[in-house]
């Protein structure tokens, strides 16, 4: 049997950083949303306990060092110790962007395997395990809209934003881990004022009254982790300060470096992806996921 699987990327609409946690950990609290952007993964039995994972690109660990080979090893260990899988990895989303592409890779193997080796796991479960693995990943499980807390591994759904075209910009050859972003943040300077109750409130009277809150959520849009990233990466700054001279919302997502830029002018933004890959820009244009919500 071989699966063919989509491995979605994602946004942070808001990133909220509280405290440090005595275990190293920051807590957060952060909005996450799917894109239609995804990796393409492929899942195949193999005879015996072999593990192999295969992807088209070379810059890629494809051993423990990748979150998708130790989705796959510990689904191996905790439920199916005679099974074996060959995973290839297409990937699309770019790697240490602040996407979540590895942590969506991840996911994607815990429901393939769930799939492929007959393992009856609930969601629940699949988010268990993928808290095991690194923080975004229990969101990944589900995706669409979502509420992260804890370390980002605590998911809520929630209403879905409303739909946007979204376009990913970032410096080409720029990286940075979530590590080296968070090293680097001050506490003491993140602004009193967080938007993400009143953000959580307009999607939800959107979805109770079927009203578009699109106009009054962009303004709410923010992450502490700005900083941070600008820090470590000026070119991420220079890019952001172009775009707002367009008028346009341009947020860093997660530990960067890209920034989103979501607009419902399909026409401008395709203009704009093309004029910012002419100037040597990686540009993306994608949009968000929609998915049903509920409640419970």
């Amino acid at each position: 049997m071989r699966l063919k699987l989509k491995s979605h990327a994602k946004i942070n609409l808001i990133l909220e950083v509280l405290w440090r946690r005595q275990d190293g950990f920051h807590q957060i609290k952060t909005v996450l949303q799917e894109l239609e952007l995804h990796d393409t993964l492929f899942l195949e039995d193999v005879p015996g306990r072999k593990l192999e994972l295969i992807c088209d690109d070379p810059f890629l660990p494809v051993g423990e060092g990748n979150l998708a080979y130790r989705a796959a090893r510990l689904m191996q260990s905790r439920y199916a110790p005679g099974r074996g899988v060959k995973i290839e990895l297409k990937k699309r989303i770019p790697i240490a962007a602040g996407l979540g592409g590895g942590s969506s890779n991840a996911a994607a193997v815990l429901k393939g395997l769930n799939r492929l080796w007959d393992l009856s796991l609930s969601d629940d479960d699949l988010r268990a395990l993928g808290a095991r693995l690194g923080s975004d990943v229990p969101f990944f499980i589900s995706g669409g809209t979502a509420l992260a807390t804890g370390r980002g591994e605590i998911i809520q759904p929630l209403p879905p934003f409303p739909w946007t075209k979204v376009l990913l910009v970032a410096v080409y050859g720029a990286k940075l881990s979530a590590a080296e972003v968070y090293s680097f943040l001050d506490l003491d300077k993140i602004p009193a004022v967080a938007a993400t109750e009143q953000f959580i409130l307009l999607l939800e009277k959107g979805n109770k009254f079927g009203k578009d809150y699109y106009n009054e959520l962009l303004p709410l849009i923010q992450n502490h982790l700005e900083p941070s990233v600008f820090c470590l990466h000026r070119g991420t700054a220079s890019l952001k300060e172009n775009l707002q001279r367009k008028g346009l919302t341009a947020i860093v997502s997660g530990s960067g470096p890209t920034l989103f830029v979501p607009s419902r002018n399909d026409l401008f933004l395709h203009k704009l992806e093309k004029e910012l890959s002419g100037k040597g820009y990686r540009a993306i244009l994608t949009e968000t996921v929609k998915k049903r919500y509920n409640r419970d």
